[in-house]
């Protein structure tokens, strides 16, 4: 159960920091959204590169079972 809580804090705290952030974006903030920086990042071929490992990352990790 340790290892289980250790892991979940984190998460939820990286889930919490960025809907804060999006939601501060989308308040008018000098701040890109979410589906800004992703179509930033995909003007690239590097930025393409990392976000399709993001996706696999996110595949493999959490729908794979």
């Amino acid at each position: 159960m340790r290892g289980m809580t250790a892991s979940v804090i984190p998460l939820a705290l990286l889930v919490i920091t960025g809907l804060a952030l999006e939601l501060s974006a989308r308040c008018g903030h000098d701040r890109a959204t979410a589906a800004q920086a992703v179509a930033s990042a995909m003007r690239t071929t590097p930025g393409r590169a990392m976000v399709l490992t993001a996706w696999v990352w996110l595949g493999v990790h959490f729908l794979a079972r």
